[in-house]
């Protein structure tokens, strides 16, 4: 569930400044490339060789295809390069590998720097496509048969589907280049996943299918806080404004799916099948796929994000606790839209208020 990266995802980023950034050695390693390669925009236009290690040090030049399609400009490459160049001296040295700029020291492969966090990403997009294709199905059999009037619900549903395809469309772009805009996208859609869950679930807890005009005013309050969201990211960008507001509603959901779990029970105990085995069956099956499944969602991202406090990064295999943690939340993605179509279809014949 994209929802549930929004919650820690910018704790690294409001925290200390990376250690890496105060080398000298890394400033020093800098300064010879920006002038070594005459870097358009570099203010370095003196080094001094008596006391700068890479004076004599051979920078490579940036390949084409990164500087041309992946706006790797000289000043860029040149932070890039020093990165490696101190990290495998730190590795060398058996010295602690420390991140730059908030980030672990990444390879560039195939294109990007950060490989498994952009393949997870993919990987994230995937079952947020398949349940808007699942939704959208489901809402043109309604439709052909004439009924319309629970499709608020599928069509909230259908809202996840899409903010979720964006934000991790926007994840891949932000982990294949990390630039400033990029990284601006990336929360942007990251907040509105964690808004359109919000707006899902909650209307579907308090049935406001069935009161379509205060329905209409919720969602436009929703929309209104989304648009002030980002009113207030673009006039003022805050780190911290940015994770609290993700944390908040984030937190609302994981809340709300609880909530929706024993609402669910409460119902499924309320109702007589009778003995039959078939009907006890059903019963079991039922109570699983609407009162385990959201426990065992909240419990999984949950569980997933605390990889996040345990933060690490294997240069050798080149992936960290965050690419597992995106890893980790492709599984609870598809299970939600089968959760959705399940308690959908649960809150329709049951005629639950």
């Amino acid at each position: 569930m994209r929802f549930s990266v929004t919650l820690l995802a910018l704790l690294a980023t409001v925290g200390s400044a990376s250690p890496g950034d105060n080398l000298p050695e890394f400033g020093d390693c800098k300064y010879a490339c920006e002038y070594q390669k005459s870097c358009p925009g570099s203010q370095i236009n003196y080094i001094d060789a008596s006391t700068n290690e890479f004076s004599d040090w051979r920078f490579d030049q940036c390949p084409l295809a990164l500087s041309t399609f992946l706006f790797w400009d000289c000043i860029s490459d040149c932070d890039y390069q020093c990165q490696q160049i101190i990290t495998k001296s730190r590795i060398q040295d058996g010295e602690e590998i420390l991140q730059f700029h908030g980030k672990w020291p990444f390879l560039r492969l195939f294109g990007t720097q950060e490989l498994f966090s952009t393949l997870f990403s993919i990987g994230n997009f995937v079952p947020h496509y398949y349940g808007f294709q699942k939704l959208s199905d489901k809402i043109r059999r309604l439709e052909n048969r004439g009924d319309t009037r629970r499709l608020t619900l599928l069509q909230n549903y259908t809202y996840v589907a899409i903010a979720g395809m964006l934000a991790w469309s926007a994840s891949t772009i932000f982990h294949l280049r990390d630039l400033l805009i990029t990284e601006k996208l990336d929360y942007f859609f990251a907040g509105g996943t964690v808004l359109t869950g919000f707006h899902a679930i909650f209307a579907r807890m308090t049935r406001l299918d069935q009161h379509p005009k205060v329905a209409r005013l919720f969602s436009l309050s929703v929309a209104f806080i989304f648009a002030l969201h980002l009113l207030r990211l673009y006039v003022d960008w805050s780190y911290t404004y940015n994770m609290r507001f993700n944390v908040f509603f984030g937190l609302l959901q994981y809340l709300l799916l609880l909530l929706l779990a024993y609402q669910n029970y409460s119902s499924l105990k309320a109702q007589t099948y009778g003995t039959q085995r078939r009907a006890y069956d059903r019963r079991a099956s039922n109570m699983f796929n609407l009162c385990v499944v959201p426990v065992l969602l909240v419990g999984s991202t949950a569980m997933a994000m605390s990889l996040e406090l345990f933060d690490f990064f294997v240069y050798s295999w080149q992936i960290d606790a965050h690419a597992l943690w995106h890893m980790c939340t492709i599984w609870p993605s598809w299970v939600l839209y089968s959760f959705f179509l399940h308690d959908f279809d649960f809150a329709a014949k049951a005629n639950i208020h």
